[in-house]
């Protein structure tokens, strides 16, 4: 049947999605926080806690096997808080379209304030619906905060022009590219990126305006979007990686810059010609310099000598091509997942993630992360911390199979202005998936308070859901 393309809705969900309005003693607490803190990346409900969107895109909806779905769950003074829960699906009141089996919803999912009400909406990513006969098409929901959690207000639209094995909204970014206080959505529609301006009708609009760009290199297809101020010009700029051929051939790190007008088609500066376009691009001020930089994820040892895990500093005039800054530490196994500043020192921390870590025992795939820290002289291994299901103090064991590390969406869950760290471990519990939760201390990530959370916790269906293979952030892939 397909998504019900463009529809706006204002039901409410509360009985579909089991969403739990405040009570208790954080209810006032609660409220004096929406009410004297700025605005809280990641606060569905504006209460000054960063709120978490799980994506669980093999769960089971209305009988539909991998119709998928996602949990959320709410940040408060001693955490993330799973008594507060909610499911946001196509079963949803107030969300459109039907669950299908295959459909993937949550296949994405990224967070932003894309109509600028002050509360984070969750953008969610069916990247196998169909749309009307068109197979695999893909398409993207909105749903939007308000208090006391989503509100139950959603839109789904698709590419302009359906495309069998489209995957629409399989790469998606969120960032204010026009710097009009709302967030803006970039979206791979395979070969293009579609865009989304925020509007502060846009829960209201049945069919969102996209525009669309085609990243530099790119032509055939996009590997991975992200957002950041590489420039440091109060706008936030588009960082794409793309390919002209076979991604296995070669790929285009670029960085096409936002303005007043939204993300410009001229890139910023010079591209960088990278070996494969399977490569991620993460974003993040390392250096403290105001200005983010741009760390392509090639390896840390792996490939020829110029394809390795490098940096490329962020500029007035883009990305500085002529002097990335090569990785020299300790060899360091997974993959590059995120920066974020996790000690508060203004310096963003790399998050690597490594679901191939072995359990004791020798059982593979079990899964780690590790944090190395950013300084002014860039990324360094002194001090390195690394975290599993092992790590005393956290909760759970360390298990083959795990994929502890998946997926990673540093924000503040507890409000002490330091950025927290929600982690996937889709296949624990034969697929069921769950999600660890580790907190800032005053040093960089502590087990203290840590936590492990599943399906069930959030009241949501369980059986092979791969909980927890997508969180949101405001980037992915």
């Amino acid at each position: 049947m397909g998504v019900a393309v463009g529809a706006a809705v204002t039901a409410t969900m509360a009985a579909a999605a089991n969403a739990v309005a405040p009570d208790g003693p954080d209810r006032n607490q609660s409220a004096t926080a929406a009410a004297t803190a700025a605005k809280t990346p990641g606060d569905i409900d504006h209460d000054g806690y960063a709120d978490l969107g799980v994506g669980a895109p093999d769960g089971t909806v209305s009988g539909k096997s991998k119709a998928g779905y996602v949990g959320v769950t709410y940040g408060a003074r001693a955490g993330v808080d799973t008594s507060r829960h909610s499911t946001l699906s196509q079963a949803g009141t107030g969300v459109p379209g039907t669950p299908e089996a295959g459909d993937h919803f949550g296949s994405a999912v990224v967070r932003g304030d894309v109509d600028g009400d002050g509360y984070t909406d969750l953008i969610v990513a069916a990247n196998y619906e169909a749309i009307g006969t068109t197979k695999r098409a893909g398409s993207v929901t909105v749903a939007f905060g308000a208090e006391g959690g989503l509100s139950g207000d959603a839109i789904a639209f698709h590419a302009p022009t359906a495309t069998a094995n489209g995957l629409f909204g399989d790469r998606m970014a969120v960032g204010d590219y026009n710097h009009d206080g709302r967030d803006d959505i970039a979206i791979s529609d395979g070969e293009k990126v579609q865009l989304v301006n925020g509007a502060a009708n846009l829960r209201k609009t049945a069919t969102p305006k996209m525009s669309s760009v085609t990243p530099p290199g790119g032509g055939v297809g996009v590997e991975h979007l992200s957002s950041g101020d590489i420039n440091g010009d109060g706008y936030a700029d588009l960082v794409t990686v793309a390919y002209q051929d076979d991604p296995a051939d070669e790929g285009t790190l670029g960085v096409l810059p936002g303005s007043s007008g939204g993300v410009k088609s001229t890139p910023l500066g010079e591209d960088v010609p990278l070996p494969f376009a399977s490569y991620r691009a993460v974003v993040g001020d390392i250096n403290g310099d105001g200005k983010d930089d741009v760390l392509t994820d090639t390896g840390f040892t792996d490939g020829p000598d110029d394809a390795r895990l490098r940096t490329f500093p962020g500029t007035a005039s883009g990305l500085d091509t002529t002097h990335p800054v090569i990785w020299k530490g300790k060899h360091q196994d997974g993959i590059a997942s995120r920066l974020t500043d996790i000690n508060g020192d203004g310096h963003d921390d790399l998050v690597v993630g490594d679901t191939g870590a072995e359990a004791p025992g020798g059982y593979n795939d079990a899964g780690a992360i590790t944090v190395l820290k950013g300084t002014k002289d860039w990324l360094t291994d002194a001090g390195a911390q690394t975290f599993s299901l092992d790590t005393e103090g956290v909760p759970g064991s360390m298990t083959g199979g795990d994929w502890f590390g998946d997926a990673v969406a540093p924000a503040d869950y507890n409000g002490d202005g330091k950025p927290d760290l929600a982690i996937g471990v889709p296949n624990r519990t034969e697929g069921a998936g769950a999600v660890a939760l580790l907190y800032a201390g005053p040093d960089g990530l502590t087990a203290k308070g840590s936590a492990l959370i599943g399906p069930r916790d959030l009241g949501a269906p369980a059986t092979d859901a791969a909980f927890g293979k997508e969180l949101s952030d405001p980037a992915t892939k």
